[in-house]
């Protein structure tokens, strides 16, 4: 019977196996998310775009009030109720986030659909805000039940079912993006509506695979009330719901702060911005979904032997990858901007230069926290966070009025490096590990050859015209196969010794 929830694989093959279904369905999904981006853009004017995604940064922290920390608390505890049979436990913890997470959902609606008026004259400077504000009241009643479903794949590291789930979402997004296009419904209100029609196909295909997969174990087990597992569930789901206002708060905060001090138009350019930046995390975010029940299921067990080399291995491998794209993106800001958003978001491009360097502590940054996680330190992984948000809060308010949003990318920049301090630290003090310096070293000297290389030839290759976008993406895609081609040829000794150390792994 468990052994539909969470089968006891070696290490190897959960990385190996898992890990080709992450990284599968994310390369399929990634050009979704920009196509969406790239569409609404070419569409609609700057500011447009800027009250559309300040009003999803909004939604996205209220969020945080219909979530209250019992989606992270189900994920952490899943697994850890498996691996000690408390099965009632299990079922008792779905049902009780599912019924917590609908109750705060229709008070969140009931507010922001009687503030939606004032919001938008007093907040968002903009009419239209009003009706994209109601359509997503009706999100918060059904991103509960989606956001439960996809809590079980993930803790029972049923990576296929959560990876398809999303590939659905992002590309009935894509549709409904594209069907408004070309028939010529193109505002912000009707592309604020995808965000509330994916959640029927969400729901749905989530619902179809949730009874296949655990129709057999989850149904069947019973509804328990024992003080003693409630005292401690609810304690957890206190300090993430704590965790996700703050990280939250940390996201959106130079969000919120443009567009109050320096208008829409401001902040269109930063969310722009912005979405460059995420480049990095989506690369790597498929490996951080994995990495949190992992970790949960190894500290449960307690291996520490295995939790060590798994961090090596992130780090050593992830540093070059991290360098690599640094580089990459900081010859050809202005590029990919012009390709992805047009020629009228070309300044997003330049902020995206001035981070660049920083994109090697953002990779960190996430891997940390989901490590940090799954040790069960809610309480520290909290304490860091706030330290960074007072800093960026503070830094962010002095430069904005001074050196206009130049500053924010500083000011996010800073946030970083000081979350990625604070979360080593914390790490290292209980799990100790290496990475191979000179494998660090030598593709640093690669990467920085081959940026300045990229350099000199860049302005033969593309021409800034918005009739010419297919030709220069088509070229960026040819620079990351050239660049990632000659990456693995320079390190073919190192690519087969990783498939021995793959291996060797599997016999301990």
């Amino acid at each position: 019977m468990d052994q539909e929830l969470l089968v006891d694989q070696p290490l190897w093959e959960k990385l190996i196996k898992k890990g080709f279904w992450l990284y599968f369905f994310s390369f399929l999904v990634a050009p979704a998310w920009y196509l969406i981006k790239v569409i609404i853009s070419n569409s609609v004017s700057v500011a447009d775009v800027g009250v559309l995604y300040s009003i999803i940064g909004l939604i996205t922290f209220l969020n945080v009030y219909n979530d209250l920390g019992l989606t992270e608390s189900l994920q952490y505890f899943l697994p850890r109720y498996w691996i000690k049979k408390q099965y009632n436990y299990v079922k008792t913890s779905i049902y009780l986030s599912l019924f917590a997470q609908v109750f705060t959902a229709i008070i969140i609606a009931l507010f922001l659909w009687l503030g939606a008026p004032w919001l938008a004259e007093n907040y968002f400077h903009s009419p239209s805000a009003v009706v994209i504000l109601k359509y997503f009241c009706f999100y918060f009643l059904g991103i509960n039940i989606f956001q439960i479903l996809q809590s079980v794949f993930v803790a029972f590291q049923n990576t296929f079912s959560f990876q398809f789930v999303d590939f659905v979402r992002m590309w009935s997004i894509v549709w409904f993006t594209f069907f408004f296009f070309i028939t010529g419904r193109q505002s912000i209100e009707r592309y604020s509506l995808n965000r509330i029609l994916w959640l029927i196909f969400g729901i749905f295909v989530a619902g179809i695979l949730f009874y296949k997969n655990y129709r057999k174990t989850l149904l069947q087990w019973k509804i328990v009330f024992e003080k003693p597992m409630l005292k401690e569930y609810f304690n957890y789901a206190f300090w993430c719901f704590v965790w996700i206002n703050v990280s939250q708060l940390f996201g959106q905060i130079i969000q919120q702060l443009i567009i109050v001090i320096l208008g829409p138009e401001s902040a269109g350019y930063y969310t722009n911005f912005f979405s460059m930046f995420i480049i990095s995390i989506t690369l790597i975010w498929p490996i951080i979904a994995l990495i949190f029940p992992l970790v949960s299921e190894l500290i449960t067990k307690k291996d520490s032997h295995k939790l060590s080399i798994l961090y090596s291995f992130f780090y050593t491998y992830f540093t070059v990858f991290s360098v690599l794209l640094a580089m990459f993106f900081m010859v050809l800001w202005p590029e990919s901007a012009l390709v992805l958003f047009g020629e009228k978001f070309v300044f997003s491009g330049e902020m995206f230069s001035w981070w660049s360097i920083f994109t090697i502590f953002t990779t960190f940054v996430w891997f940390n926290f989901a490590v940090i996680a799954g040790m069960g330190k809610i309480k520290e992984r909290v304490k860091i966070l706030l330290i960074s948000v007072i800093v960026v809060t503070i830094v962010s308010l002095v430069g904005l009025y001074t050196i206009w949003i130049y500053w924010s990318v500083l000011a996010l920049g800073i946030g970083y490096v000081l979350l990625f301090i604070l979360s080593f630290r914390l790490i290292y003090k209980h799990i100790q590990f290496d990475v191979d310096w000179k494998f660090i070293l030598k593709n640093t000297i690669l990467a920085l050859i081959l940026s300045t290389w990229l350099w000199m030839i860049k302005s033969e290759l593309f021409v800034f015209d918005d009739m010419l976008r297919y030709s220069n993406l088509s070229k960026l895609l040819g620079l990351w196969l050239t660049f990632f081609l000659i990456f693995v040829g320079i390190n073919w000794k190192r690519t087969m010794m990783l498939k021995n150390e793959v291996m060797r792994i599997r016999g301990e």
